[in-house]
């Protein structure tokens, strides 16, 4: 039983808020249900950020379609359910991609379980050449978390 519950819910319909717009996978999910755009979080701040964020993102979507949702405090990114975000800071991008495991390496500064199966690790990106393949795997991995593949495991 458990199983079929765990599949409708990642396989079943997004819902979509009527007066916002966003998707989300329960119908009437809590959330602020305001606009803001993405480029509000970069007005005054140094301009690399934004072309930061935008590779950022570009290697997000290699592993398929992304919700990028702007809120009052921060963007997040999101699969069928949310996975990851970034608050724009003065110089940086400090940002959140959750696992399904907890993984000890240095581009992540802390590590916040919330379960067995769900594991916030914070990074911080300030040039692009933290952008490498390493980063593109844990990438990868909670876009995966985003689809709710950790569901069928």
């Amino acid at each position: 039983m458990a199983t079929t519950n765990r599949r409708r819910l990642s396989t079943g319909p997004l819902w979509q808020c009527p007066k916002c717009g966003r998707w989300f996978v329960t119908r009437h999910l809590w959330h602020s249900c305001a606009r803001i755009s993405v480029d509000s979080h970069f007005r005054g701040k140094n301009p690399k950020l934004r072309r930061l964020f935008d590779r950022l993102v570009a290697a997000l979507r290699r592993n398929g379609p992304l919700f990028v949702n702007a809120n009052k405090t921060r963007i997040t990114f999101q699969g069928r359910m949310r996975f990851g975000g970034v608050v724009v800071q003065k110089e940086a991008l400090v940002g959140g991609l959750t696992l399904t495991r907890r993984v000890n390496d240095r581009r992540f500064f802390r590590v916040v379980s919330f379960g067995p199966y769900a594991h916030l690790h914070r990074f911080r990106l300030t040039h692009r050449k933290q952008l490498d393949r390493h980063l593109g795997r844990y990438l990868a991995e909670a876009y995966r978390v985003g689809q709710q593949e950790h569901f069928f495991k």
